[in-house]
């Protein structure tokens, strides 16, 4: 129960000092986004990246997803001061990091794992399964997490914006969009 309590006021205390980081760079860039797009009349680009240009471990992910600009940026790179190294054991992943960020104002955390697939053990083999089929995992007694797998099973993603009502979602946010399109860019990564 001590643990249980510590964890959740762990993560309570970090999400509190970190919401305002990133803040200022996630809405210059949705400006520039929104820019872009009543210019071009169309948010894809040429230049847009693609999984394939990056490598196949939990480093290119976070590579992929700065370029896409969907971590906090500092000075046109990945603001350090925003990441968390993760305690992957937990749900038997190889690593993983947290990205606390922002997008339409409104604070967002992005968990990023990687698993190595010919090692899997039973926890982890336990939480894939249960993502695979529900959408969610638990770990120790904790309330139920709900996560996505890429479509390759090697990588898991937990995207956390409370603006959003998974219950009642309003489709039409430019959050849940936003939250779609990271979805769907995580799910094809490699």
């Amino acid at each position: 129960m001590k643990r249980f309590i510590a964890a959740i006021l762990c993560v309570g205390l970090i999400a509190a000092v970190s919401v305002g980081c990133g803040y200022k760079d996630a809405l210059s860039k949705e400006n520039k986004a929104t820019q872009a797009t009543e210019a071009t009349g169309s948010s894809a680009t040429a230049d847009e990246p693609k999984p394939a240009d990056f490598k196949d471990n939990l480093e290119g992910l976070i590579s992929y997803f700065t370029e896409l600009e969907y971590l906090a940026m500092k000075d046109g790179k990945l603001d350090e001061s925003s990441v968390t190294v993760m305690d992957a054991s937990l749900i038997g992943a190889k690593e993983g990091k947290k990205f606390i960020t922002a997008y339409g104002g409104k604070a967002i955390t992005i968990e990023l794992y990687e698993y190595d697939l010919k090692n899997l053990n039973d926890t982890a083999k336990t939480v894939v399964e249960s993502v695979k089929n529900s959408g969610e995992f638990t770990i120790l007694d904790l309330p139920s997490v709900k996560a996505y797998l890429s479509n390759n099973e090697k990588y898991l993603m937990i995207y956390t914006d409370s603006s959003i009502d998974d219950a009642n979602p309003d489709k039409e946010s430019d959050n849940y969009k936003h939250r779609e399109e990271v979805i769907k860019n995580f799910k094809s990564f490699i």
